[in-house]
């Protein structure tokens, strides 16, 4: 896809994002799914839990060494506020790859109660009562929702995983295992660092570009270095899937410089917290 096709396809997203505060503990939502009532969707922040710092205070890693009885607790909390079933939890196994599984009602409370899933980036489900998880701290999380067949799937996309298509594979995904049509399904990117905080190495940018053929994905930054976007890419990958341009959602929620209320790994040099993505149907 080159810039100009890009731009046009662009002017037709629903972008942007609502902070729900239920209680105090605040979440975001994205305005895509706002006229939608088949599903609960939403993005965590670091407000409203009980983690001390540099973990304060929602902090919800699950790879965090002497945070688990906090995190088990800010789930909890989370699901209160947000009215999610702690354990109808399913949680992927990230690698940082492009690998999507099906689970269903037997999978929940794998990676919190249960044994943790195979590697994964990306779980997908047509099932009620089960509510989907990715952890995330910088990395992009996809939404997608097919309300025709009633199929939903949540993945972790890392720059790895964003240059692998796994957003792609979603589509493709929810397509052989439950019938999707692409142009049917609704995805949204929800808060990830952005492209004016996301430096890289410029053989890095080169290589984003050479894979989604559009030059603005990236711009210079310093000596050998690049800013990338990849809030774009994934746009770019669900459009060359067939997922039509209003049915598109760029949350626009920059996690490097929103500290008041964004875990971001990069920001904090690693000594941080993490949020969660959760999205079930109704």
């Amino acid at each position: 896809m080159n810039d100009r096709q890009y731009s046009d396809a662009k002017s037709r997203f629903v972008d942007g994002f609502n902070i729900i505060d239920s209680g105090g503990v605040k979440t975001v939502e994205m305005k895509l799914f706002e006229p939608e009532n088949g599903l609960k969707h939403g993005f965590s922040t670091r407000v409203g839990g009980i983690s001390e710092r540099p973990y304060d205070t929602m902090n919800l890693s699950l790879s965090r060494e002497g945070e688990a009885g906090s995190v088990m607790k800010n789930y909890s909390i989370l699901c209160n506020a947000c009215g999610l079933n702690f354990d109808d939890m399913v949680v992927v196994a990230y690698e940082h790859g492009d690998t999507v599984l099906r689970v269903d009602a037997n999978d929940r409370g794998r990676g919190f109660s249960k044994a943790s899933l195979p590697p994964c980036d990306a779980i997908i489900t047509n099932e009620r009562g089960v509510t989907l998880i990715t952890c995330h701290a910088d990395c992009s999380v996809y939404y997608l929702y097919d309300p025709v067949e009633r199929v939903i799937g949540l993945a972790h996309a890392g720059w790895r995983g964003t240059l692998a298509r796994i957003g792609a594979n979603v589509v493709q995904k929810m397509a052989g295992e439950y019938g999707s049509k692409p142009r049917n399904i609704m995805a949204a990117v929800g808060p990830c660092i952005c492209c004016k905080c996301f430096e890289v190495d410029q053989e890095l940018a080169e290589r984003f570009i050479s894979e989604f053929g559009c030059k603005s994905l990236s711009r210079q930054g310093r000596e050998g270095k690049a800013f990338l976007d990849i809030e774009a890419a994934a746009a770019i990958q669900f459009l060359e899937a067939g997922v039509r341009p209003e049915n598109i959602g760029l949350a626009h929620a920059c996690t490097y410089e929103r500290d008041d209320i964004f875990f971001s790994y990069r920001r904090d040099h690693g000594e941080t917290g993490a949020m969660a993505a959760y999205l079930s149907l109704l």
